[in-house]
């Protein structure tokens, strides 16, 4: 397949160009994680995020924001997750 962009020739299953990193098919085909809006209250040991992210713990937090510990009961396994203040992710010039 070969690149729009770059014109580089890449394998058919490839997702993006190995030269310039585009994208090789539309976007629509390619899977994306969606972002979710921060939550209004403070998250809690053993509360529930995103209605599958149950919380463990609270691994750090600094001037840009939190990061916990988590169990994604949707895929059984421990994830992390990094909530960014509301304050800085609407300033687009601070990220």
């Amino acid at each position: 397949m070969k690149c729009p962009k770059c014109q580089h020739e890449n394998p058919n299953d490839t997702l993006y160009c190995g030269k310039c990193a585009s994208p090789l098919k539309p976007s629509k085909d390619i899977p994306v994680t969606e972002t979710l809006e921060t939550p209004k209250e403070e998250l809690t040991t053993g509360s529930t995020f995103a209605g599958r992210y149950e919380i463990i713990e609270v691994l750090g937090k600094g001037g840009i924001g939190k990061v916990y510990r988590l169990l994604d009961k949707k895929l059984n396994e421990e994830v992390t997750l990094k909530l960014i203040k509301p304050e800085i992710a609407s300033d687009k010039k601070k990220l």
